[in-house]
């Protein structure tokens, strides 16, 4: 994880460290709502493969954005670079362990948040107007803290700091309140592979359990050219 981390600073790092044809440093901060997909963390649980599925509720996220642009790159598109740093949590609605058969766990609780750092590469499309739709994508770490409980007592739990390899896709649309300021809305999905935890049952064995962690979410910001 170490090389995933070490790669995406580089990749960020030789983005914004561009040479003289970059144009406009900028600074840019959303708020958002956060779609999380439901999770099924499969391991060896009780000596048979067994898994843990969970849904989540509708969160809040947040993030800051430090890039620089790079100009055009023809056909009215230009392209930018930047480093993102996010956050978000998905509290738990519900949890259902195979090994109890079908049917919804007693008293789900807990959540799940992660805090992304994340290279990304967008482009800007122009459209003769103070509009301007992008597209782009990421790499980055993903830090993912699990806390996962259910059963009758709360007493069965799923616990873990993680950090994961995790992509971005980014779709969306600034409109220019003037030539340093614009407001933005945009969709980033973003997927954490092999998120692993440790779940411990009530009386006290443990398993190994993972998956990939997906989020979904709208956002509107504010960006500033200096």
């Amino acid at each position: 994880m170490k090389h995933t981390l070490l790669s995406a600073t580089l990749i960020a790092s030789a983005a914004l460290a561009a040479p003289a044809f970059a144009e406009d440093w900028y600074v840019q901060g959303f708020l958002g709502y956060s779609y999380a997909d439901d999770a099924t963390f499969a391991g060896n649980i009780g000596g048979n493969p067994n898994t843990v599925a969970t849904d989540f509720d509708e969160d809040l996220n947040l993030g800051i954005s430090v890039g620089r642009g790079f100009g055009s790159i023809g056909n009215g598109a230009s392209l930018r670079g930047e480093i993102e740093l996010s956050y978000r949590s998905n509290d738990i609605d519900a949890v259902d362990f195979s090994g109890n058969g079908a049917g919804a766990e007693a008293n789900p609780g807990g959540d799940i948040s992660s805090t992304f750092l994340m290279a990304n590469a967008i482009v800007d499309f122009e459209t003769n107007s103070k509009f301007t739709p992008y597209v782009g994508g990421g790499i980055g770490v993903g830090f993912i803290d699990q806390n996962v409980v259910y059963g009758a007592n709360n007493n069965v739990t799923i616990r873990g700091d993680d950090e994961a390899f995790t992509a971005q896709l980014i779709a969306g649309t600034s409109y220019a309140l003037n030539d340093t300021t614009s407001l933005f809305g945009d969709v980033r999905y973003a997927r954490s592979f092999d998120v692993t935890g440790t779940r411990t049952a009530p009386n006290g064995t443990t398993a190994s359990v993972s998956d990939d962690i997906s989020n979904t979410s709208v956002n509107f910001g504010v960006r500033f050219k200096f």
